[in-house]
């Protein structure tokens, strides 16, 4: 896993044997200036998933007993590493992190169990258990990573295949 985000990573390769452009340094000032919130929110997640993920799976056994008796064990690991990585994508403030080392693959795999409905309906309560139980400014960093996930399990799976 690299350690720097890759529009960053990006930026510097395009550099390569010359200075950057004072534009070009922006999403770097941009990334330093928010690693303190960032590495708050990140923190904030590794401290209270587990209490997000149990409050959003309380909410879906109502709706999906049936699912929660068979799966539920699945549907936690799979949140919790969703919040794991979104703490990580929020570190690297890299959206295509998250898209490539987990979204896809999640959205292909469920979408093959036929479980993408059932599980955005789970993830809603996520995005509303982190609303709910954070602070405003780690909600407002968390948000855009769980509603990406939920738009991959939106996506027909032809579509899919094709999403970068």
């Amino acid at each position: 896993m690299q350690a720097i985000n890759s529009q960053i990573e990006e930026i510097i390769s395009r550099g390569e044997g010359r200075y950057l452009s004072a534009t070009e340094l922006q999403p770097i000032k941009q990334y330093v200036q928010t690693f303190t919130a960032r590495a708050k929110t990140y923190q904030i997640l590794q401290e209270k998933s587990e209490v997000l993920v149990r409050h959003a799976l309380k909410k879906f056994m109502v709706q999906h007993p049936d699912i929660m008796q068979k799966h539920g064990k699945r549907c936690h690991y799979d949140m919790t590493m969703l919040l794991r990585y979104v703490g990580i994508a929020i570190l690297r403030n890299d959206p295509r992190f998250l898209n490539d080392a987990l979204v896809l693959w999640q959205a292909n795999i469920l979408t093959a169990y036929q479980k993408q409905k059932a599980c955005h309906v789970a993830y809603r309560y996520l995005q509303e258990a982190v609303k709910e139980h954070l602070p405003s400014q780690a909600e407002q960093m968390i948000d855009p990573y769980i509603e990406m996930m939920m738009q991959a399990l939106d996506l027909p799976p032809k579509l899919m295949a094709g999403v970068q």
